[in-house]
C-alpha cells in the first residue's frame, strides 16, 4: 500500500520530542511491513528526514497584524504545493494528525481517502487559547471530518466525544505506542531521598506544574525535577528542593530519568475537560522501568493493578489532597525498577501498528480503492 503521512505543523522542536521519535517509528514500522511511505510536512521549519517533502512557510513582515496575515497567506501557499505533492505520490491512503482546517485542505480528499489520528479534545483545549482560534475550530472542524473515511483515537475517550461520534465514521482505539527496543531499561538509582520527575513541554495547564510546587513545598525531604519548563520569573517563590531544566533532547531527559524513582503523568488534564490520556512520556518512563504516579485514566496502563503505578484522582486538589500518599509511594519506590515485561504487550509499538495497519487495509478495502500490488 502506498502512505501519504501529512503533518500539518512540525517544526524542529517537534521533531526532536516524543511526537517526532513517534512519527518516525511509525513510518519505520509500516516500511518493515512493506508499504511504500511518504511524509509531507507543512513546517516553519528546514527538515530533513529521509522519505519527506517539507513545504515551508513564514512570515513575509514583522509587522504586527500583517505578520499574521502573511504567515496565514504562506502556510495555503504551502499547502497548495503539499496537495500537488501528495496528488503526485498518488497514495492509496492518506494518513493524518488532526490539525485545524486551513485552506485549501479540502482538495486532499480527492486524492485518496483519509484516516485522520485524534490525539485531544481539541474543543476543549483550544478554549485555552482565546476565543478567535476556539470558534474558527468550532466553524470549520467538519470541513476536516465530514469527508474523512475513518478515525483513529489515542484513548477511548477521545473517540466517545460527541462532536468526533456525530460524523459516524469507523473508528479505532490506539492509544499511543513506543518502541521498546529504542528504550532499554535503567538500572535502579541510589538516591538519598526520593526524586520526582515530570517531563513535558511549556505552556500546557494541564501537566500540572503548579501542583507540584506546592507538593515541593509540602514534602521539603522529596526532590522535584521539571523537565521542560523554566522556573518562574519570581524565583523566591519556588522551593529549594524543585529543579526547573528548561528544554532537553533525548539525552538529556535521559540523563534526568536515571536518577528517578518515579515519573509523573499529566496532573490536571481535568483543566482541559479530559479524563483518559496514553501520554508518550509515560510510555518513556515505563519503558525504562520506572514507578509511575498518574494523575488520570491511562488507556493502557490503569487497570493492571500494579504496586508500580500509583493512581490519584482526577481533579484540581488531587496532589494537595494526597500528597502524604504520594511521599509515601516515592520512598516505596526509591531504588527499584518495574518489570518491563509485565507491561510490554500493553505500550509496545509494534503490536499497536499491526492494529493501525489492519485498520489501514479495512478502510482501503471498503472505500473501493485499489491496493497496490
Amino acid at each position: 500500500m502506498r502512505i501519504a503521512y501529512i503533518t500539518r505543523y512540525l517544526d524542529n522542536v517537534i521533531m526532536r520530542g516524543g511526537v517526532g521519535r513517534k512519527i518516525r517509528s511509525q513510518i519505520q514500522f509500516w516500511q518493515m511491513r512493506d508499504q511504500d511511505v511518504r511524509l509531507f510536512v507543512l513546517s516553519p521549519d528546514e527538515i530533513s528526514e529521509e522519505n519527506c517533502s517539507v513545504f515551508q512557510y513564514r512570515a513575509s513582515t514583522n509587522l504586527p497584524v500583517l505578520r499574521d496575515l502573511s504567515r496565514t497567506i504562506s502556510r495555503s501557499t504551502a499547502l497548495l504545493k503539499l496537495v500537488d505533492g501528495v496528488r503526485n505520490f498518488r497514495p492509496d491512503l492518506i494518513y493524518m494528525r488532526f490539525g485545524r482546517y486551513i485552506y485549501p485542505f479540502h482538495r486532499l480528499y480527492k486524492i485518496a481517502p483519509i484516516i485522520l489520528e485524534l490525539n485531544t479534545d481539541d474543543i476543549n483545549e483550544d478554549r485555552h487559547l482565546g476565543w478567535l482560534l476556539y470558534w474558527f475550530n468550532r466553524l470549520t472542524r467538519g470541513l476536516v471530518f465530514k469527508n474523512a473515511s475513518g478515525l483513529i483515537a489515542v484513548s477511548q475517550e477521545i473517540a466517545e466525544l460527541p462532536a468526533n461520534k456525530m460524523y459516524g465514521k469507523p473508528v479505532r482505539v490506539i492509544a499511543n505506542g513506543i518502541d521498546l527496543e529504542q528504550y532499554p531499561p535503567l538500572p535502579p538509582p541510589n538516591n538519598d531521598r526520593p526524586v520526582i520527575t515530570l517531563v513535558g513541554s511549556p505552556g500546557m495547564i494541564w501537566h500540572g506544574v503548579d501542583k507540584l510546587i506546592r507538593l515541593a513545598e509540602k514534602c521539603s525531604d522529596l526532590k522535584i525535577n521539571i523537565v521542560g519548563y523554566q522556573a518562574p520569573g519570581n524565583t523566591e517563590c519556588v522551593p529549594s528542593n524543585i529543579q526547573f531544566h528548561g528544554f532537553l533532547d533525548r539525552a538529556g531527559v535521559k540523563e534526568v530519568l536515571m536518577k528517578t524513582d518515579v515519573a509523573c503523568g499529566s496532573l490536571a488534564l481535568h483543566r482541559n475537560d479530559m479524563r483518559e490520556a496514553s501520554s508518550l512520556k509515560v510510555r518513556e518512563a515505563v519503558a525504562y522501568g520506572i514507578p509511575i504516579l498518574l494523575g488520570s485514566i491511562d488507556t493502557d496502563l490503569s487497570n493492571l493493578g500494579s504496586e508500580y503505578f500509583l493512581q490519584i484522582p482526577n481533579c484540581e486538589n488531587n496532589v494537595d489532597e494526597n500528597a502524604e500518599k504520594i511521599r509515601s509511594f516515592a520512598y516505596r519506590m526509591m531504588g527499584k525498577r518495574l518489570n518491563r515485561d509485565a507491561v510490554a504487550s500493553h505500550i509496545d509499538q509494534r503490536y499497536k501498528e499491526e492494529n493501525r495497519l489492519a485498520f489501514f487495509d479495512e478502510i482501503v478495502r471498503n472505500s473501493g480503492a485499489k491496493l497496490r500490488a
